[in-house]
């Protein structure tokens, strides 16, 4: 089995999350273009950006140089609460 260095395994999980978000983006979009779904289902369209913008908002901290000021600085208050342990957590157990 290779090994992998946590800074290529946080970069590839990154790059899984921005896959992940642009196809519930894509789902959203295609979604939003019939305007009987948008009109029924708006919260859920709604929730499903919030969504993306989660995952958007925790692949940038992930390929951070310094991951916990990124936390600090999401865009979004409800990451910078949830992530501020644990990535104090991962920050202690990088190599400086």
């Amino acid at each position: 089995m290779t090994s992998i260095s946590q800074e290529d395994l946080l970069s590839m999980l990154a790059e899984e999350l921005e896959a992940a978000r642009a196809q519930l983006e894509d789902l959203g979009m295609k979604l939003c273009s019939n305007p009987a779904v948008a009109k029924q289902h708006m919260s859920e369209l709604q929730a499903l950006d919030y969504v993306c913008q989660r995952c958007a908002s925790v692949a940038a901290i992930l390929r951070s140089e310094d991951m916990h000021a990124a936390s600090h600085a999401a865009t979004l208050e409800s990451i910078t609460g949830r992530l501020a342990s644990l990535i104090d957590g991962l920050s202690a157990s990088r190599p400086h």
